[in-house]
């Protein structure tokens, strides 16, 4: 038993010193101009570029690739006049992307959320939000906010009634900011929603909330009177 041991050890010191390769020493004097074998590499050699790096595979020589016209920078938002499509990267104010820690940009005054609009709020503004809304939203909360959209159907659990008194009462800025980045089972919109555009949504479901749940005195005169009639 003791003999196929040694046997077995001999060969693997064999293979070794072959796999190994001469070296100069004592008892090579011979050096191989041919790379050695790597047993373990440990990914020291990666078919990849490094940055900065000329490289011959494409047609400009540079192995860095430009970013695709449109995307959005890590830690940054779409910025814009009602932007969507075709930012330039690398283009920032007054339209490209914006990371600022002021309350336009994220909804907050330091670590409170902010109340009120900081965009002029018009009919136009609100269509937008409509728009936006339906787009974005709405698959989910349903064209009214009443959470009974479409994806419900589908196993989406825990979608919101924005028309509840719990997001009523919620600051315009923490609606903002649930929108760009998140909650729950809803995922963030930042990256996909410019913030004018996010802000335009916010002034809509203000209107959807207050179209749903005025009462009657906060109506017009004449509107109390035709709704009186009917009754």
């Amino acid at each position: 038993m003791l003999r196929y041991f040694f046997i077995a050890f001999l060969l693997a010191v064999v293979a070794i010193l072959a796999l190994a390769g001469p070296r100069d020493s004592k008892f090579f004097s011979a050096k191989s101009a041919r790379p050695p074998i790597e047993i373990f590499p440990d990914m020291d050699h990666q078919p990849k570029f490094q940055p900065q790096h000329p490289s011959g595979f494409f047609a400009d020589g540079r192995a860095g690739r430009q970013p695709v016209d449109g995307t959005v920078p890590l830690g940054y938002g779409l910025h814009g006049s009602f932007l969507q499509a075709g930012a330039k990267n690398g283009a920032f104010e007054p339209a490209g992307f914006a990371n600022q820690p002021d309350y336009f940009n994220t909804g907050k005054f330091g670590d409170s959320y902010g109340d009120g609009f900081p965009l002029e709020v018009s009919s136009k503004f609100v269509a937008r939000g409509q728009e936006r809304f339906n787009i974005n939203c709405a698959v989910c909360h349903g064209k009214a906010g009443l959470g009974n959209g479409v994806a419900g159907q589908y196993g989406v659990a825990a979608i919101a009634n924005l028309v509840d008194d719990r997001i009523r009462a919620m600051p315009d800025g923490q609606l903002f900011s649930t929108i760009t980045n998140g909650k729950n089972t809803m995922g963030a919109y930042g990256p996909q929603i410019a913030i004018e555009d996010r802000w335009a949504i916010v002034a809509y479901l203000r209107a959807l909330q207050k179209s749903q749940g005025v009462k009657l005195a906060e109506l017009p005169e004449a509107q109390q009177k035709e709704l009186q009639s009917k009754q």
